[in-house]
């Protein structure tokens, strides 16, 4: 129990990973010691600045998220990845640690043997993953070494051929091979991908707009997140009431939020939005400038020609343009849904804020990639449909673990579980 708990402890630390895969990879490239401790803590310092930025836009995101659907009264399920595993960890834990384990030794013999040569770095998102799974496993009576074996096959199968399937279009994007995207949304940046193929324009590049010079302030990519944040937290601000308010300040000032002001609170937040994602990307820079050739020499070893597959914040920097319009897209399409979700008998989905600008803003850029500023919408809208729909039709699954009113966010945890559940239904 205490490796598993180990185990766990180290997976919900995905810098500890990348540093490790760091350290590894440069030893067996036999580096300098200067080199090895330099490229170690570089990739860790890299990897812990997205997080950091990922933590600052989520407190900017949550006081939104608790104004938004207070001054509009939105009231419905909220999909959390960390909520619902938190409910079920008791029950699950131990189990889905070990799935962990074997789906990351499958996924290395799949890379070193097989086409399908991506290591899939993101583990802590394989964690919610094995607890998806081994949710709709158990509903069917499977025994604990039974759920073991066939999670592990499903994850580490998933964990090697879903990098590979979206890399084709990855490589458009990040210019090389030099690594490859691993997310919980893969499957929406496939379907986008292909939809912005097929149905955009790949002439009318998001990063390329044809902006006015009065507007000409609005390509530096600061301006425009920071002026994106104060536009939806005003509009925000002008339909709730001062309590409301009061508790969306609450939220990022605690105690001191009696202290500031509307305006200041508006612009702050905003300018603190930016300054979140800001350092996520500069920590990209850092991380990926590590990663890549310390990999190498992890890869020699483990899984000769392997490539890294690392979280999707890294294409961030490639078209800024493209993240904010996905953020928006996304979030407008899952705002109507909740209107029209209980003319058909489904449950009202609350937007994710987080999955909404992760998941929407990375599947634009696939669009834009493949369809232009045309594709760009088609694959956010596609993404906000999946982020509201899939959590919509499981959420009977994962309450029957006692897990109420609670489910997963994202599409590859959603999409999978609903698939083995109708499967392991029809054969049961």
């Amino acid at each position: 129990m205490r490796i598993m708990d180990i185990l766990l402890g180290l997976v919900k630390t995905p810098a500890v990973i990348i540093a490790i895969v760091a350290f590894l990879g440069l030893l067996f490239q036999k580096a300098s010691i200067s080199r090895l401790i330099t490229g170690t803590f570089l990739s860790f310092i890299g990897f812990t600045m997205i997080k950091v930025g990922g933590s600052i836009l989520m407190k900017v995101l949550t006081a939104f998220s608790s104004l938004f659907s207070n001054a509009f009264n939105i009231v419905g399920v909220v999909p959390s990845n960390e909520a619902i595993m938190a409910a079920t960890i008791d029950k699950l834990g131990s189990i889905a640690a070990l799935i962990l384990l074997f789906s990351m030794i499958l996924n290395i013999l799949l890379a070193r043997f097989t086409r399908c040569k991506y290591i899939y770095l993101s583990l802590h998102l394989v964690l919610f993953m094995a607890f998806a799974i081994t949710a709709v496993l158990m509903q069917f009576g499977f025994s604990h070494t039974m759920m073991i074996i066939i999670a592990s096959l499903l994850i580490g199968t998933y964990m090697a051929v879903s990098p590979f399937i979206l890399s084709r279009f990855s490589r458009e994007i990040i210019g090389s091979n030099e690594y490859a995207i691993s997310h919980a949304a893969i499957s929406s940046y496939v379907i986008g991908s292909y939809m912005g193929k097929w149905f955009g324009n790949k002439n009318s590049d998001t990063e390329h707009l044809n902006i006015s010079n009065k507007f000409d302030f609005i390509r530096e990519p600061n301006i425009a997140t920071l002026l994106t944040m104060l536009v939806l937290l005003l509009i925000s601000c002008i339909f709730a009431t001062q309590p409301q308010i009061k508790d969306a300040m609450t939220v990022v000032y605690g105690a001191g939020a009696g202290d500031k002001n509307v305006v200041i609170f508006v612009l702050e937040q905003s300018a603190t939005f930016a300054c979140g994602l800001y350092l996520a990307k500069a920590g990209v820079n850092l991380f990926t400038a590590e990663i890549v050739p310390a990999f190498k020499g992890f890869a020699r070893v483990f899984a000769p020609g392997a490539v890294p597959a690392v979280d999707v914040m890294v294409l961030f920097t490639k078209a800024p343009n493209a993240t904010l319009i996905g953020f928006l897209i996304s979030f407008a399409v899952e705002l109507v849904c909740i209107f029209l979700f209980p003319f058909i008998g489904l449950p009202i989905i609350v937007p994710g804020i987080m999955a909404s600008f992760i998941t929407g803003g990375a599947a634009a850029i696939f669009g834009n990639a493949t369809g232009g500023f045309r594709g760009a919408v088609i694959a956010s809208s596609i993404n906000g449909l999946l982020l509201c729909v899939l959590p919509a039709l499981t959420l009977p699954i994962f309450s029957q673990l006692g897990a109420k009113g609670v489910t997963f966010a994202d599409p590859d945890f959603t999409l999978p579980s609903l698939i083995l559940d109708y499967l392991l239904r029809l054969f049961s």
